[in-house]
């Protein structure tokens, strides 16, 4: 006798629906511990190839001379109506002495590695604003300055990796000694930089990917309900999101992370996906309608209609396949991730589908 996957597939999921759900329900919540652990990557150079000339010379420089990005702190004249104790200048023995206190207190920190600022010009504050300028004129630090002295810079750089964890401490390390600092009238401090930027387009990229993965969601399950009952709308629906969870799991335990380009992955997904559950569900709707028998209508489509929905498939997997070849990390990732989805909500579809309509049959007698 032949043997057929396939075949034994449908003959187990006729006898035995409530185990393969079981299952299905043990390994969503074992890959589920996943879905936390999916990192963040907004640091567009850790995606470039290594084995480029100026990013291996970039590699050399931030090794030898620790240059990574700092973080901003922005001291800046604002535009409220003007008193007599506001500062107007920032280049006054006011500013100094605050950042210079700042300065201190962010040292003092074990996230922070460096600070620096127009403060560093002197040992003590200047006692007028002339000397002051005098100090800032002979040293030549007009960088740290605008043009017309309204605005200064405070370079703060991290004693650890610019992880998205490390900056987000750093970040609220910096903000609670900002709150703490006595503001100077007229004045308006505002954090930020190119980590700052980095862990922002990280909100940006869950708050997205959230939003993408409901809608797409809520709209393939209406189309679902709508074109397959209220009952088999969502059984369809089920083991594609279980597939989704499934995926977005594996990025956690596997550590692959989420960027730019896999931002809309869970839509993706979704969207490739719902074909393979929504063939099942119609071809065993048809057979069970001929045979009377949910049992027997699983058993003639799972063989067919599924080795046709692994084809196609196959060809998927293939042609995203083809991406792992690329330089660039995250397009790598990108197709990796879209197999190991294409895989996962395939696999849910053809074992979990016909046994949740066995199931429910079974139930609704």
């Amino acid at each position: 006798m032949k043997f057929n996957p396939l075949e034994n597939l449908a003959e187990f999921q006729s006898k035995h629906p409530g185990i393969i759900l079981l299952a299905a329900v043990f390994l969503t919540a074992g890959l589920a511990t996943g879905l936390p652990k999916i990192q963040l990557e907004t640091d567009f150079q850790a995606s470039l190839p290594d084995d480029l000339g100026p990013i291996q010379t970039q590699d050399k420089v931030e090794s030898e001379f620790r240059s990574s990005s700092s973080i901003l702190i922005l001291f800046q004249v604002n535009d409220e109506p003007l008193e007599e104790s506001y500062v107007t200048d920032v280049r006054s023995p006011e500013m100094i002495r605050m950042q210079k206190n700042l300065e201190k207190e962010l040292e003092s920190e074990s996230i922070v590695g460096n600070v620096r600022s127009a403060a560093d010009a002197f040992q003590q504050v200047p006692e007028s604003k002339e000397a002051a300028i005098q100090r800032f004129e002979a040293l030549d630090q007009e960088q740290l300055f605008n043009r017309d002295y309204t605005a200064t810079q405070m370079y703060v750089t991290l004693s650890e990796d610019m992880t998205e964890e490390n900056i987000r401490e750093a970040t609220g390390v910096i903000n609670e000694n900002l709150e703490q600092t006595p503001k100077q009238p007229g004045i308006d401090i505002t954090v930020t930089g190119s980590p700052i930027i980095r862990t922002d387009i990280g909100d940006t990229l869950v708050t997205d990917s959230v939003t993408t993965i409901s809608i797409a969601s809520l709209l393939i399950l209406t189309l679902l309900t709508a074109t397959r009952g209220r009952v088999y709308g969502p059984i369809t629906f089920v083991p594609l999101f279980i597939g989704l969870i499934w995926t977005l799991g594996t990025m956690g335990i596997a550590g692959i992370p989420l960027t730019i380009a896999t931002i809309a992955l869970g839509a993706m997904i979704l969207g490739l996906g719902v074909e393979y559950g929504s063939f099942i569900t119609e071809r065993i709707i048809e057979e069970k309608e001929k045979t009377r028998s949910i049992e027997q209508g699983v058993k003639n489509s799972v063989p067919t209609t599924g080795l046709a929905i692994l084809g196609s498939s196959t060809t998927t997997v293939v042609g995203f396949s083809a991406l792992l070849i690329a330089s660039i990390s995250f397009i790598r990732d990108l197709g990796l991730t879209l197999s190991i989805g294409i895989i996962l909500t395939l696999t849910s579809a053809l074992v979990i589908t016909p046994a949740l309509m066995i199931q429910y049959e079974r139930w609704s007698k």
